[in-house]
């Protein structure tokens, strides 16, 4: 259904994915974010369908040094957020992945009480690693191409805690590394 939906200038694009629309604007460009965001909403208009303006935000990236950097002014009737979540990724407006990277080692946190369980009623350790491999990697490997690169070593760093302590705990049986086990 959004397949003749096209940004009016070539400059500026759009991502779609099922009932998403992600609209990207660069700094410098021959179409403003309000004249983009204008025809996307003709366009909803057009074919009937119905913009969620609760759920519309505005996610400004900029350098990490916000005080050199003047932030535009927001959309009318859109939020302008620091974080935005896309696809099981946390965005930070800085390019950082420290609230992305902060989610996810909460979420292998609580599997790791599952693992706990597991070793508690006597599965072996060949068993566990298994396991941790399934839930706890692949947790950790997800999107990484798109999050990985900008890391900082503190937060490779705080990622292979995760995964030595994992290790020390007998959940499995190597001591993974972010960076040479999940390919970034």
């Amino acid at each position: 259904m959004e397949s003749d939906l096209h940004p009016l200038s070539d400059a500026n694009v759009i991502f779609k994915y099922a009932d998403d629309t992600n609209l990207l604007v660069p700094q410098n460009t021959d179409c403003t974010l309000a004249d983009e965001f204008s025809h996307i909403k003709r366009w909803a208009d057009t074919n009937g369908l119905i913009m969620n303006f609760d759920k519309t935000k505005e996610l400004v990236l900029h350098c990490p040094h916000v005080t050199r950097y003047n932030l535009p002014q927001s959309l009318a009737g859109t939020e302008q957020v620091l974080t935005v979540r896309l696809l099981g990724a946390i965005f930070q407006s800085s390019l950082s992945f420290s609230a992305h990277v902060d989610y996810i080692l909460n979420v292998c946190s609580q599997r790791i009480f599952l693992l706990k369980q597991f070793r508690a009623q006597g599965m072996p350790l060949k068993q566990l690693h298994t396991v941790f491999q399934a839930i706890i990697l692949q947790c950790l490997a997800y999107a990484l191409p798109a999050w990985g690169p900008f890391l900082s070593a503190d937060l490779k760093h705080k990622i292979d805690r995760f995964l030595k302590r994992s290790y020390r705990y007998s959940f499995t049986k190597e001591i993974f590394h972010i960076q040479t086990n999940c390919h970034i």
